[in-house]
């Protein structure tokens, strides 16, 4: 009986361990997924949009060139917000060992220096033992303030 009690508790904590390998694993890569969202919003907000370009997975496939891409990013009246508006609410979800989805508030200037926020899911790609975004989903997550109906007017 003893042996049996000894076996069970011993497989118990076996199973827990890999349980806990695997939750690390997964909170390790949700860490990454956030900090590679969190670098690319930073080079947007700071304007350093040849390393953006260099973030996206599918640049080499991309018809759009990172000359256009520059023209794109930069045309309209459209800005990241500065500091705690920039970007908030951001969480991660990952879908496979190669796809997470990030959710977040981007904070958005218009010429008037009132605040904009939109809800955006950016997803990302596990590419070169990294995690890369593509070029269309961060256009899209770049609205022309304030036609869109998605945007919410904080005074």
């Amino acid at each position: 009986m003893l042996a049996i009690l000894m076996v069970l508790h011993l497989t118990f904590l076996a199973s827990h361990n890999i349980y806990a390998l695997t939750s690390d694993k997964e909170a390790e890569k949700t860490q990454q997924a956030k900090s590679a969202f969190n670098d690319v919003v930073e080079l947007w907000y700071e304007q350093k949009f040849d390393s953006l370009y260099d973030k996206f997975a599918d640049r080499d496939k991309s018809t759009l060139s990172k000359e256009k891409f520059i023209s794109r990013i930069t045309m309209g009246k459209k800005r990241l917000a500065c500091c705690w508006q920039k970007v908030q609410d951001v969480k991660v979800k990952l879908y496979s060992s190669g796809k997470a989805v990030v959710s977040a508030k981007l904070g958005f200037e218009d010429q008037s220096n009132e605040v904009y926020y939109v809800n955006v899911e950016v997803p990302l790609y596990l590419k070169d033992e990294g995690w890369k975004v593509q070029v269309k989903d961060i256009l899209a997550a770049s609205p022309d303030l304030p036609k869109s109906k998605k945007h919410i007017k904080i005074k």
